[in-house]
């Protein structure tokens, strides 16, 4: 594991959270695509969470956790947060189609994410959401 993260679900903590994954990330020889597909998508999650998670169990603020690893060409990533269950993997793909005055609010967070990751899983154990993703290290990136 490259590292393991744990904050207050504070919208101002999700900054500090991804200055210090690009710091390590960059640390690590991880290449500047790559870190900014992290950071948005860790950006996109922790503040869905924040605005819309709502805590089931009545504590004042969620608990955000990362934690990345790197197997062979992959950076896996787990984002874990105590929200309320929610499984982005079952919401629809938004109609991009659609005129955007036609549209339903909400979804290109998660339609990005789920392009920006060669993989997407999401699981409940306990009072934790967590969501399993997987991106492909770029060949022909650079630090």
């Amino acid at each position: 594991m490259l590292i393991r993260l744990i904050v207050p679900g504070e919208l101002a903590r999700v900054e500090d959270m991804n200055a210090s994954l690009e710091a390590v990330l960059l640390r690590h020889g991880i290449g500047q695509a790559l870190r900014d597909d992290v950071r948005l998508i860790v950006e996109e999650l922790a503040s869905n969470v924040i605005k819309y998670g709502g805590d089931p169990s009545g504590m004042p603020r969620h608990e955000l956790s990362v934690h990345i690893g790197i197997d062979d060409d992959l950076l896996k990533l787990e984002f874990r947060d105590t929200g309320a269950p929610f499984d982005p993997t079952a919401m629809a793909e938004p109609d991009l189609d659609a005129d955007i005055l036609d549209r339903d609010i909400g979804g290109l967070g998660l339609h990005l994410i789920r392009n920006l990751a060669e993989s997407v899983e999401y699981r409940r154990e306990g009072p934790y959401n967590l969501l399993d993703l997987t991106l492909r290290m770029h060949d022909t990136e650079t630090a």
